[in-house]
């Protein structure tokens, strides 16, 4: 296993290669780690006779073979499963060790996988400097917006009160001239009429009536009430 590792990790590699692993399946990733053994290990030791290697191609030399490739699945021809061969059968499969190694556009697409899923702890901290701050802005807008509406509440609450004696004082105004109303209707029919009684509505109409070309002649002379 330790000699696998270092096969995994002898080159120039800034990222971590078990990013490339995660991407293969658990036999996979076993089947890697004890790669080396079949490296190192003679024929013998492999599942691989001398007498099958002379009396059959390699699976690189399949592999390589355009007539071969043909009637072969096409998951047989991937790096993948050239891997798995290898991690099975050693150099008895006819691969060199890099095959083990990510290519160049694997390895591209893992740093690119890495730095948009993974970011750095140099990226994590300027994100949450930057969230902070964030909520610190907001934080001051609503504790300014408050402070705002607090400044304004005397006024509105003077305002409210005012508002509320003005209808209460008009609803005793209408109350009292509905009672001085029943009462003068009273004396005009001689007897206590019910307000909802068409009589009544019709008096009250034509008080409404003079009320108002009382009020129109007063606004002639410049009087308004």
């Amino acid at each position: 296993m330790a000699a696998a590792w270092r096969l995994l990790v002898g080159r120039n590699f800034t990222k971590s290669p078990l990013i490339f692993l995660a991407n293969e399946t658990r036999s996979s990733f076993l089947c890697r780690l004890t790669a080396s053994k079949y490296c190192t290990a003679s024929l013998e030791k492999s599942n691989v006779t001398d007498g099958q290697i002379e009396n059959s191609r390699t699976w690189a030399e399949r592999l390589q073979d355009p007539e071969e490739i043909e009637n072969l699945p096409k998951w047989m021809t991937t790096n993948r499963h050239k891997r798995r061969l290898y991690a099975r059968y050693g150099k008895a499969s006819g691969f060199q060790p890099g095959i083990m190694w990510p290519t160049k556009t694997e390895l591209a697409e893992m740093i690119e996988e890495e730095k948009e899923n993974h970011p750095t702890l140099q990226q994590m901290q300027a994100n949450i400097a930057a969230k902070r701050k964030a909520e610190e802005i907001e934080q001051i807008k609503k504790e300014k917006f408050i402070a705002a509406c607090m400044a304004r509440m005397p006024i509105l609450e003077k305002k409210w009160t005012e508002a509320r004696e003005k209808k209460k004082q008009q609803q005793m105004q209408q109350k009292r001239k509905r009672e001085l109303l029943l009462l003068e209707a009273k004396e005009k029919f001689g007897y206590a009429i019910d307000p909802r009684h068409p009589k009544f509505q019709k008096y009250m109409e034509e008080i409404e009536k003079q009320e108002r070309k009382r009020k129109k002649e007063l606004k002639k002379k410049g009087i308004v009430l």
